[in-house]
């Protein structure tokens, strides 16, 4: 079993196997302790919002989550940047106990920025996810209370400013892209507009024909109703034609006998009513001579009378279908060129739809081009004022807001110098012991055990157990080698 004497003996007789490392740990945990400068944190809350220009539904609140975690990640990436680090420690100065050595006219140096930028960093509020809420803080770590607050604002500051100026080189790439858009919106509208002008000048007074018929599709305009129109003119002037043609002819034959005429229809005659009168008369006057001859003898005066007034009333006849001959083929003149001129204007007519027909699928694509580009230059315009909006607000506004001042802590982070110097000695001691049992032997550990007298009439195997009792006292490795020690001498004798 270990023997505490022997142990302490040992820690005496090989002390300066633990005591130079438990000395030379202390004095490093010392110097540590000593050279480590107290840090304090501080912590500012502040609260995002998104740009209120082009969101006036809900001013400057988050349309989706994504949003705010995208703009808090981004602010991250600004508040721990170079350039942001550097003004603010110019701004602060070096700090007071020249912890890193550095001279004042070399404030600050890439060291100096490195060390500083892993005392930055932003989270949220505890208990909650980061970027899943408006509100999120900024830690920073300084040598004294007053730095750490001072660290705080001014970063805070030059963050705020960084911001402003990202929200202004991006408006204004944003303005020219879109100025550069409007450009060429308006040339593209431009010549649009100028090809749909030359075909509406082409069209000339039937653009407002071509209009309802592109928009109505119906094609039941003004041009129609006026094809219509003259279609049933010309077929009117030409029913009139065939008719006095007929007449005409009917006239003719009747000149030559006056009975052709009372077979004539009275349609016929409806447009000479002086002649339909006159045959009429000269029918009645051969009825009245019929009856009269029927009563009477030839020579009877009433039947000469009669006689003599259906012959006056022939001779007008014919006198009258001479007239009515003359009249109709001056009227058939006038209807042949009636219908002349009637066929000419539906010709014209027909001619003016047949070209409407032909320019309204290309009026249509114009009108829908110059529509269409009419209404990408509107929104490329109100995108166009939203951004100049944007501009101007990029600094006259800000999008972090703070929630009171700097929260500093009331004593430095991390262990406290004691704390390092005792730990410093506790692991030096347990370091040096570790290496003193290391490089010892296990067996100077160990109480030495008195051994038996051996009788000479002793068997071999009772003399083998004997030898075997210091052995149970030693490890198994030490045991190994002691057996392989005693089997040699004992093959030697």
């Amino acid at each position: 079993m270990i023997d505490p004497p022997k142990i302490l003996a040992l820690l005496l007789a090989h002390r300066y196997r633990w005591i130079v490392p438990a000395a030379v740990i202390t004095i490093a945990a010392v110097g540590y302790a000593l050279l480590k400068p107290k840090m304090w944190s501080a912590s500012q809350t502040l609260v995002l919002r998104e740009i209120s220009i082009g969101g006036l539904d809900r001013p400057g609140a988050f349309a989706r989550p994504e949003d705010m975690k995208t703009a808090q990640e981004t602010i991250q990436t600004i508040a721990r940047s170079r350039e942001v680090v550097t003004r603010t420690l110019e701004k602060i100065g070096a700090p007071p106990t020249g912890l890193f050595g550095q001279s004042p006219d070399a404030w600050p140096t890439a060291d100096d920025i490195a060390t500083y930028r892993n005392y930055i960093s932003v989270g949220s509020p505890s208990g909650t996810e980061f970027g899943t809420t408006e509100i999120f803080l900024i830690h920073v770590e300084a040598e004294t209370q007053s730095r750490a607050a001072l660290f705080a604002t001014t970063l805070c500051d030059e963050l705020d400013y960084q911001l402003e100026q990202v929200r202004d080189h991006k408006a204004q790439s944003v303005v020219a892209e879109l100025e550069e858009s409007e450009r060429l919106a308006a040339a593209v509208l431009h010549s649009s507009t100028e090809k749909l002008s030359k075909l509406e000048g082409e069209v000339g007074s039937d653009l407002a024909e071509l209009r309802i018929l592109n928009e109505s599709g119906s094609g039941d305009g003004n041009l129609r109703q006026q094809f219509v129109q003259v279609e049933a003119e010309l077929r009117a002037a030409r029913d009139q034609q065939q008719s006095n043609d007929q007449l005409l002819a009917l006239l003719e034959a009747a000149a030559a006998n006056p009975q052709e005429l009372l077979a004539t229809p009275n349609s016929l005659l409806d447009s000479q009513p002086a002649l339909r009168r006159l045959k009429d008369g000269l029918v009645d006057a051969q009825l009245r001579t019929a009856e009269l001859q029927g009563t009477r003898t030839a020579d009877h005066p009433s039947v000469q009378s009669a006689l003599g007034a259906e012959s006056e009333v022939r001779d007008h006849l014919f006198k009258e279908i001479a007239v009515a001959v003359r009249g109709l083929k001056a009227e058939r003149s006038v209807l042949k060129q009636r219908i002349e001129g009637y066929t000419k204007q539906r010709d014209q007519v027909s001619d003016r739809m047949v070209h409407l027909a032909e320019v309204r699928a290309s009026y249509g694509n114009l009108e829908s081009e110059v529509r269409q580009r009419s209404e990408k230059l509107a929104e490329v315009q109100r995108n166009l004022s939203d951004a100049r909006s944007s501009l101007a607000a990029a600094h006259a506004t800000s999008l972090l807001t703070r929630v009171g001042l700097p929260e500093v802590s009331d004593y430095p982070i991390g262990p406290s110098r004691k704390a390092i110097v005792v730990a410093g000695v506790v692991g030096g001691l347990v370091c040096g012991f570790g290496l003193l049992f290391l490089t010892i032997n296990p067996a100077q550990l160990v109480e030495p055990v008195q051994s038996a007298p051996i009788h000479q009439g002793a068997v071999n195997g009772a003399r083998i157990e004997t030898d075997l009792q210091p052995i149970r006292k030693l490890s198994f490795t030490d045991a190994l080698r002691h057996l392989a020690k005693r089997a040699s001498q004992a093959g030697s004798r």
